[in-house]
C-alpha cells in the first residue's frame, strides 16, 4: 500500500476551496493561482478558482484518484481535475449536500472510476472550480485499489521511507594530485529511487546530476592549490541523503609560497588602536597581500603593504599578532613570529560623585565606625579617603578604604571628632567632600582593660595597613580597623575570654581565643596570603 503525499490548502479565492494530497515523497510542491485556462479541461464560463500542485512520483504505477468534497446542494456537486495537461475528469456528481464525502468517480456514475497511469517523475494536478459553493479540501492518489480513504485519508498512510541511498565516489581516487579539468563520477542506488546526486568541492556545490551514471567535471585550475575534499551526496524522494568523498590535492600553475614576513612590530598608539609594521615577504612571482591575525583569529586581508592599523580595540588590553603572506595563486607563507602589545588606558578626567549618607558611631572610647553610600563614576570608584579633625585642627587623611565603610581606631576617650569622606577613581580624580559629621568618643572606665597589637605579613614581617579585627563580645561581632602602620587597639573590655579574627584584602587568619584579665593584653598577629 502506497502512502499518499499530503497537502492541505484552505485559503482559496471565492467559494472554491482546494487542498491536495498527492503521491508520497514529492520533492518540491509549488502552487499557482489564477483564472481557469483552457488545456485538456475547458475553462468554465464562470471562474470559481483554481489550484495547481506539482509533485514527484517515486515509481511508475496506476493510481486511483480520490477527492474529499462538500457540495452546497444536489446540483452544485462537481469540479474539474486536470492531470498533466492531458486528461480532464469531471469529479463527483450524486454527492450528498453539506457533508464531507470521498469520491473516486466522475460524472455522477459511481462505477466510472478515476484511474490514471503515472510514470516515475514529476506530475501536475490542476483543480478547476466549475460550480459555486463547492469545497474540495483533499485529493489523494493511491496505487492500492483496496484502500478507501476515511476521515482525513490518513488511514491509507504507511510508514515513510527512511532508508538512505547508497553512494560511492568512484573518481577521483583518494589522495591523488590533480590539475586542470578533473572528471568526477559516482554510483548510487536506493530501495525506492535516487532523485539526484550533488557533487561538492569542500562545501561549494560543483553541479547536480539527476540520471545515472552520475558524472560531472571540475576545473581545479580555478581554485586555490592545496587540499580539497570532493564529495558526492545522493538523495531519494523522501529526503534521505548519504555521502561519499575523497581528499585530493590541487596543483596548478604557481605552487611556490611567499617567504615568511619578518620583523613584525606592534605599537599601541592609543587606547583603541595598535599599529603594525613588518618587512615585506618575497615570492617567485609577486606577493599579493597579507593576512593579519589577532589572538589566533584572522581579522583583515591587506594588499602588498607593510603597515596596518588595527582598530577599534578595547582599552588596557593585551593583544597578540601574527601575519602571513599570500600570492595570486593562493599560495600562503607560514605565520610570522608572534608579537604582543597592551593598549593604553582610557583617558579619564571625570571625578566621582560626592559620597552621601555619612554616619559615625563611637563603638568604644578608642574607635569610631564610619559608613556612607557609595559614589558613582564613569569608569569606577577605586577607594575613599577618610578625613578627620579634632577641635580647631585642620582635617587630615586618617585612612583609605576600598569600600564605603571605615573603622578609625587609636582615638582619645571623651573627645569630639569631625569626619568627611572623598571618593577617588583609578586616574586619581577626586570627588567633592561629603558632608561633615561629628561624633564624641565615650569616657574610658578605669575598671575596664584593652587588647592591642600590630598586624603584619607573615612572609616579610611588614605591617599590613588598615587590616580589620573582628572580636566577639557577648555573642555579637564587632569590627575594628588598624591604622596605616598596622596598629590596632580595642578598649573598654571587661575581663574574660574573647574570640578574635584578623582580616585584610588577600590575607586571612584563623579565629583565636584570648583571655583578658585586669591588665591590658598585647596580641600581635602575622597573616598569611589566601
Amino acid at each position: 500500500m502506497k502512502r499518499p503525499f499530503q497537502y492541505i490548502k484552505t485559503n482559496m479565492p471565492k467559494s472554491f476551496i482546494i487542498g491536495v494530497m498527492a503521491v508520497v515523497l514529492a520533492a518540491a510542491v509549488s502552487l499557482t493561482f489564477g483564472r481557469a485556462a483552457s488545456a485538456a479541461c475547458t475553462a468554465p464560463s464562470t471562474d470559481y478558482g483554481t489550484d495547481t500542485v506539482t509533485f514527484t512520483v517515486p515509481s511508475t504505477a496506476t493510481y486511483r484518484l480520490w477527492s474529499r468534497i462538500m457540495a452546497p446542494d444536489s446540483t452544485n456537486n462537481t469540479y474539474l481535475l486536470e492531470v498533466d495537461g492531458g486528461n480532464c475528469y469531471n469529479v463527483g456528481g450524486a454527492v450528498p449536500a453539506s457533508s464531507w464525502t470521498w469520491v473516486d468517480y466522475q460524472g455522477g456514475v459511481t462505477n466510472n472510476l478515476i484511474q490514471q497511469s503515472l510514470a516515475q517523475g514529476t506530475h501536475t494536478f490542476k483543480l478547476i472550480g466549475n460550480k459555486p459553493g463547492l469545497k474540495v479540501d483533499r485529493v489523494v492518489a493511491l496505487s492500492d485499489p483496496n484502500c478507501i480513504p476515511t476521515g482525513s485519508g490518513d488511514n491509507c498512510n504507511t510508514p515513510s521511507d527512511t532508508q538512505p541511498p547508497a553512494v560511492t565516489l568512484t573518481a577521483p581516487a583518494e589522495g591523488v594530485t590533480v590539475s586542470g579539468l578533473v572528471s568526477i563520477a559516482a554510483g548510487a542506488t536506493d530501495n525506492v529511487g535516487v532523485t539526484k546526486v550533488e557533487f561538492y568541492d569542500n562545501s561549494t556545490l560543483i553541479s547536480t546530476d539527476t540520471t545515472s551514471p552520475y558524472t560531472t567535471s571540475w576545473d581545479s585550475s580555478k581554485v586555490p592549490n592545496g587540499t580539497h575534499v570532493i564529495s558526492a551526496r545522493a538523495y531519494d524522494a523522501a529526503g534521505n541523503v548519504s555521502t561519499d568523498s575523497s581528499t585530493v590535492t590541487a596543483k596548478n600553475g604557481d605552487t611556490q609560497a611567499p617567504s615568511v614576513p619578518t620583523s613584525l612590530k606592534a605599537t599601541a598608539s592609543s587606547y583603541n588602536t595598535v599599529n603594525l609594521t613588518w618587512k615585506a615577504s618575497t615570492d617567485n612571482t609577486a606577493v599579493t597581500g597579507y593576512t593579519i591575525t589577532r589572538d589566533g583569529v584572522p581579522v583583515a586581508n591587506v594588499g602588498a603593504v607593510t603597515t596596518y592599523a588595527d582598530t577599534p580595540l578595547s582599552a588596557n588590553t593585551t593583544y597578540t599578532y601574527q601575519i602571513l603572506a599570500y600570492d595570486a595563486a593562493g599560495n600562503k607563507s607560514a605565520n610570522s613570529a608572534k608579537v604582543s602589545v597592551k593598549t593604553q588606558t582610557v583617558p579619564d578626567s571625570q571625578a566621582p560623585s560626592a559620597p552621601t549618607g555619612l554616619s559615625a558611631i563611637a563603638v568604644s572610647p578608642s574607635q569610631v565606625n564610619l559608613t556612607w553610600k557609595a559614589s558613582t563614576d564613569n569608569i569606577g570608584v577605586v577607594s575613599y579617603d577618610v578625613y578627620r579633625s579634632a577641635g580647631s585642627g585642620d582635617p587630615q587623611v586618617v585612612g583609605n578604604s576600598p569600600t564605603p565603610s571605615f573603622g578609625d581606631s587609636n582615638l582619645a576617650a571623651n573627645t569630639t571628632y569631625a569626619y568627611y569622606v572623598v571618593a577617588k577613581d583609578a586616574s586619581n580624580n577626586q570627588s567633592s567632600p561629603s558632608s561633615t559629621i561629628t561624633v564624641q568618643t565615650p569616657v574610658l572606665p578605669s575598671s575596664l582593660s584593652s587588647i592591642s597589637g600590630v598586624i603584619t605579613n607573615q612572609a616579610n614581617k611588614k605591617a599590613i595597613p588598615y587590616a580589620r579585627v573582628v572580636i566577639t563580645i557577648n555573642g555579637n561581632h564587632h569590627t575594628y580597623q588598624a591604622d596605616r602602620y598596622g596598629r590596632y587597639a580595642i578598649f573598654n573590655l571587661k575581663s574574660g575570654r574573647y574570640n578574635l579574627t584578623f582580616r585584610a584584602q588577600g590575607y586571612y587568619s584563623k579565629t583565636i581565643s584570648v583571655q583578658l584579665g585586669s591588665s591590658p593584653l598585647t596580641q600581635n598577629m602575622a597573616l598569611s596570603k589566601r
